[in-house]
């Protein structure tokens, strides 16, 4: 009985991978039609050393809870925290974040994404309300972080 409560997620996580990989072309379009139109983003934040400031990297998870509208500053229940000193190794190993609201988002992501072309899919994710199926950004600029941008490297949809 325990090997199928252990086994159980794993099976979610393989069902919300797609067949085939999403197209660059038309990718917002798709965003909006795949599950239930929410999306994770794995963000990095510049280092910024301007204005009299210094600001390290930084490394968030982010929840989209309309994935194809999100490249705007999240709320505060709605980003995660995974380094406020250096960039986040996202890639090679299970992992998770535990967002203020109580819900955790987990996944993995393959040890060579980022040799891989943008929009592959490279990794799973899910929480307890979902699976999701990841993929690799383009490192657009999802938002800015007082004044260091923030890039999205990872997507699960």
């Amino acid at each position: 009985m325990l090997f199928l409560a252990l086994l159980a997620p794993l099976l979610q996580l393989t069902a919300a991978a797609p067949a085939t990989d999403v197209a660059v072309v038309g990718r917002t379009h798709l965003l909006g039609k795949r599950g239930d139109g929410t999306g994770v983003h794995l963000v990095n934040c510049d280092a910024f050393g301007g204005e009299g400031t210094i600001r390290p990297p930084s490394s968030y998870v982010v929840f989209c809870p309309v994935d194809g509208n999100c490249n705007h500053v999240p709320t505060p229940d709605n980003s995660c925290t995974m380094s406020s000193n250096f960039l986040f190794t996202w890639e090679g190993a299970a992992q998770a974040c535990t967002f203020p609201t109580g819900a955790r988002f987990a996944w993995f992501i393959d040890s060579n994404a980022q040799s891989q072309a943008n929009f592959k899919h490279v990794g799973d994710g899910g929480n307890q309300y979902r699976a999701y199926a990841g993929f690799k950004d383009d490192k657009h600029t999802m938002f800015y972080a007082g004044s260091s941008a923030c890039h999205s490297i990872y997507y699960f949809i």
